[in-house]
């Protein structure tokens, strides 16, 4: 069970420290919104990351035929999704950028932690990858577990949920840090930024989706 959860915590480090545009807009967002936004961007991106290492073990070929078919239409349909969450991050602080210092702090208590939850959670849900990833790594992963099968899955994808948790966390710690030195004008030139990564990031995606 140890190397189970090992296994997994690793598998779910390595799955969430590549710089992504998930990642820009998880510290775009606790930049703009604060750590309570940023804390449940974190942990929606740990717990899809948990489903599908849990589903992807217990149901392993079913997934594989499932994203062999529509894999690629998820996609393109998760990078259409980031490359529009991406040009709204940036309209939206093109617009901040020319407001009046009042306006631009005014125009950041407009969400809640739990609606940026679910907008986390959905974007991340919309990531093939994450499931192939996991399909990838589960003949390795099988030769580990335990009398009790869904036990063992359940260990493997809490190690994984631990790995990812941990460095999303970190993230939206720097998101924080970074909110915390740099006043509102500065904010929104760091927005102006993530929002052009999240888009060109999000565009390679797309292009990849249908090549």
């Amino acid at each position: 069970m140890n190397e189970l959860f090992s296994i997994g915590f690793f598998a779910g480090l390595a799955l969430a420290i590549p710089v992504g545009p998930m990642a820009i807009m998880l510290i775009n967002t606790t930049l703009e919104k604060g750590w309570r936004h940023g804390v449940a961007g974190a942990s929606a991106m740990a717990s899809i990351d948990f489903s599908y290492a849990l589903v992807v073990f217990l149901l392993g070929h079913a997934v594989s035929s499932f994203f062999s078919t529509w894999g690629q239409a998820l996609s393109l349909l998760g990078a259409l999704i980031l490359l529009a969450l991406g040009l709204n991050t940036l309209f939206r602080n093109y617009k901040l950028l020319r407001s009046s210092a009042a306006e631009v702090s005014s125009a950041k208590s407009g969400s809640t932690p739990a609606k940026t939850y679910l907008l986390f959670a959905g974007a991340t849900i919309l990531n093939p990858p994450t499931a192939l990833y996991f399909l990838g790594i589960a003949p390795s992963v099988a030769q580990f577990e335990s009398q009790n099968f869904f036990v063992s899955a359940l260990v493997f994808a809490f190690g994984v949920f631990v790995g990812s948790v941990i460095w999303q966390q970190a993230l939206a710690l720097t998101g924080t840090t970074l909110r915390r030195f740099a006043q509102n004008k500065i904010r929104v030139f760091f927005g102006l930024i993530g929002g052009a990564l999240i888009i060109a990031l999000a565009t390679s995606l797309a292009f990849k989706a249908i090549s």
